[in-house]
């Protein structure tokens, strides 16, 4: 018999893994849309390689390697990377004077996704 605490909590990591993945999708599929979301400007067809890789092809990659892994591990790592960035972004909202809605939506999406990873390995 599965314990239900112990499922739940690995599906909160596996959802944060998913939606890694989808935004990698996104990012990867469709980079002048999603950049213009997010308040980027893609400068040229180098711009445009380096947000299919960044925005793509490394959250694909890491949160595919979750799914795929189903490693504790794994989630906690991506989990960290995650927080890593809101901590680099909160700083930047404070030295950068940078605070706009795309910064305050990106805060909220990373904290979430961390801590569903984090939270649920």
């Amino acid at each position: 018999m599965v314990d239900p605490v112990v499922s739940a909590m690995n599906l909160t990591a596996y959802v944060g893994a998913a939606v890694s993945v989808i935004a990698g999708l996104m990012g990867f599929l469709w980079p002048r849309q999603v950049s213009a979301v997010i308040g980027l400007r893609l400068p040229g067809k180098l711009g445009i390689s380096e947000f299919r890789a960044t925005y793509g092809g490394l959250f694909i990659g890491t949160g595919g390697a979750v799914l795929i892994l189903g490693s504790s591990d794994a989630a906690l790592v991506l989990g960290a990377a995650w927080l890593g960035a809101l901590v680099a972004r909160l700083i930047s909202i404070l030295i950068d004077r940078s605070t706009s809605k795309e910064n305050i939506a990106g805060c909220l999406i990373e904290l979430v996704i961390g801590a569903l990873l984090v939270l649920g390995r």
